[in-house]
């Protein structure tokens, strides 16, 4: 079996910095990239190969308010992207941010490219790499009430739909939205829900019973907007001696 490739694009102003990040990646095997748009870039990818052919992930640095919107941009555009956010102010309150962000890793601006390689490894083990100090914090914050979110009927239903394996774009065509206009209501939902991406959101929303009847429902109910529906309704087999003929035939 071809392994896929590892392709990583890094965003950030310092041309030296970027290139002293992509000389350790190139050593780790990865294939690297400086895309102006990020966004664009995966969308490129996405299009142009299977997602098990390519591992895309994504080194942001986080300076201001804007970076870390760009990065929960890429995170409901893509769940699937691995994104590293390197921190420029590396605090508590920053590392919060970056992870509530949608961010996979955070390091420090400053580690050594080797550390930053090596936090973006982690990330596909699924591991998080924190100093002690700011994991402290984030285990001494309250734990989440055991109560749902309020979260509306049309939510709902897109949770559903998330669910039962919807893109964003189908899900955007079938409420005459845009894509980016789905893409930033999914985000809300996601901070109204207390997560960073859709998988986390599906298993939150059935931890609450959100999903309870809703996939049913999914397939029984018009979109409000317009006469398609989300999911072609079931269609069960006649049962044995039932009339197989068509209405108004003879």
């Amino acid at each position: 079996m071809t392994k896929p490739r590892r392709v990583c694009a890094i965003r950030d102003p310092i041309p030296a910095y970027r290139q002293g990040i992509a000389r350790e990646l190139h050593a780790a095997g990865y294939e690297t990239a400086e895309p102006g748009d990020c966004s664009a870039w995966v969308q490129r990818f996405r299009h142009a190969a299977h997602p098990a052919e390519c591992h895309l992930a994504v080194l942001l640095s986080i300076r201001s308010e804007a970076d870390a919107e760009a990065l929960a941009s890429l995170r409901a555009y893509d769940d699937q992207v691995a994104l590293l956010a390197l921190l420029v102010d590396p605090t508590v309150d920053n590392y919060r941010q970056a992870l509530q962000a949608g961010a996979w890793g955070v390091v420090d601006y400053a580690a050594s490219p080797e550390e930053i390689v090596a936090a973006l490894e982690a990330t596909w083990a699924g591991v998080v790499r924190l100093p002690r100090a700011i994991a402290v914090d984030l285990l001494s914050r309250p734990g989440r009430t055991n109560a749902a979110p309020p979260v509306g009927e049309s939510d709902v239903m897109r949770l559903a739909a998330l669910a039962n394996g919807w893109s964003v774009e189908r899900l955007a065509s079938h409420e005459n939205f845009s894509t980016r206009a789905m893409f930033r209501r999914l985000q809300e939902l996601y901070r109204t829900l207390g997560v960073s991406n859709r998988h986390e959101a599906v298993v939150v929303a059935a931890r609450w019973g959100l999903l309870d009847g809703s996939l049913d429902a999914l397939r029984q109910r018009a979109v409000v907007n317009g006469r398609r529906r989300m999911v072609p309704p079931r269609r069960h087999p006649p049962e044995d001696g039932a009339d197989r003929a068509r209405p108004g035939a003879a």
